[in-house]
């Protein structure tokens, strides 16, 4: 079966118990790829994922956090139970001489790996421990000029207030972790990144209500670029100004298709049937927004294609914007994820969602998938793309030297006819 040439990529990994991953002997990530509006999942053996992880630490679940369109994934995984920390007791008085005394213990880091999908001996790359990292869904991958597998990893870190900016950089080249200072450029924002993108050579800091945020990382001196977000109709009566942009900023979604960055906005669903609209950034240079569209889901719910769908007529919520046709856009609603020509007023594709992959009700959002442009070697057709082609070795090899505790201790992976190891189609 030929692969789709592009997948809604989940943001939650799963690490089934051990014998229940169906993964084959020797395997520690697959990658089961299907076509949209279905959901593809990262699957990690425990070799590669804690089943049980470190109670203390603060992401208990794997997930992917970046990607670069060359084939990297940077994804995360939770610490294993590791020996209790009995911490360092505190003892303090209040106003009315209480003494109160708490412990202060270790939260255990979690870990980092980037997988490399682009070729048919696909590789995974542990990511040392990173003591200054903040991780506040920052961190992205970008791939190295020249290719070759060759990768930095890059969390933006400021604090409120600040005119300086801190770039905290891992190279695959020196193994080690290096500090960029760049500017800031809105010194009093509170920063709030809902993806970090890798597209024509810099990294981008997608901020929904903000802006985006743009360098070049692999640069002696990075320059950041700040390109403003169109104005959006801010919902008030949420206690404060930032709460109601936050709000906004959950009803948009800037992603990237056919190769520019697009800036979707659905309206209040308190206004009654709501408007999504596009607009392009054709220059960022220039930061000027190009007006697309705007459709009303009055419209759509009256369409033939919408009333087949079997849909409600509820207003949904925003997921993500087709990479190569930006008249389509992905809805969340109830438990179905569906595809909207927004020029057609037309639903082109709906699909049940995996139960297991299902949300609570009200807690659907944009940053649960993201799209995902799958690597030339996936498809159908590529050469040298056959079971057995060493690649659990070449795995092996690129994790070799690992002592416990670090970010990885096996990885290894299948393939199939049409896709790199690593990666089982269904």
């Amino acid at each position: 079966m030929a692969s789709p040439s592009w997948v809604i990529l989940s943001r939650k990994a799963t690490a089934p118990a051990a014998g229940d991953d169906g993964l084959p002997q020797g395997a520690a990530l697959s990658l089961a790829l299907a076509a949209p509006p279905r959901v593809t999942t990262v699957k990690l053996r425990p070799t590669a994922c804690p089943v049980d992880p470190d109670p203390a630490c603060r992401h208990k679940s794997p997930g992917v956090l970046a990607a670069d369109p060359s084939g990297l994934l940077l994804i995360l995984t939770p610490p294993p139970l590791s020996e209790r920390d009995d911490g360092e007791l505190r003892t303090s008085r209040d106003a009315r001489g209480v003494e109160r005394t708490i412990r202060i213990g270790r939260v255990p880091r979690p870990r980092y790996v980037v997988c490399d999908l682009s070729s048919a001996t696909a590789t995974a790359s542990p990511v040392p421990d990173p003591h200054d990292l903040i991780f506040n869904n920052d961190l992205g991958v970008i791939a190295a000029p020249g290719g070759g597998g060759r990768f930095m990893v890059v969390e933006f870190q400021t604090i409120v207030g600040g005119r300086e900016a801190t770039l905290l950089c891992f190279s695959s080249d020196s193994g080690k972790w290096a500090r960029k200072k760049v500017a800031n450029p809105l010194p009093r924002w509170m920063w709030t990144f809902s993806d970090i993108v890798s597209h024509g050579g810099k990294l981008w800091w997608v901020d929904c209500v903000a802006g985006l945020l743009a360098c070049d990382p692999f640069a002696d001196e990075p320059a950041v670029e700040y390109v403003q977000l169109p104005a959006g109709d801010v919902q008030h009566g949420h206690g404060c100004g930032y709460c109601a942009e936050r709000e906004l900023g959950s009803r948009r979604v800037v992603q990237l298709s056919d190769g520019v960055f697009r800036c979707v906005q659905m309206s209040c669903a308190s206004h009654g049937a709501p408007k999504v609209s596009m607009r392009t950034l054709a220059d960022p240079s220039t930061a000027e927004w190009t007006f697309e569209y705007e459709a009303s889901f009055s419209e759509i719910w009256a369409a033939d294609s919408y009333k087949a769908a079997g849909l409600p007529k509820k207003a949904p919520v925003l997921a993500l914007v087709h990479p190569n046709n930006p008249d389509v856009v992905y809805f969340f609603l109830e438990q179905c994820l569906f595809g909207v020509d927004m020029r057609a007023r037309e639903v082109v594709e709906c699909e049940p969602l995996d139960p297991a992959k299902s949300q609570k009700k009200g807690s659907y959002s944009s940053g649960l998938v993201f799209p995902f442009e799958l690597p030339p070697v996936f498809s159908a057709g590529s050469s040298g793309l056959s079971a057995g082609d060493g690649v659990t070795e070449a795995l092996v090899e690129g994790l070799s030297g690992l002592s416990t505790g670090d970010a990885v201790t096996e990885a290894a992976s299948t393939s199939t006819a049409s896709a790199p190891s690593g990666c089982n189609i269904v």
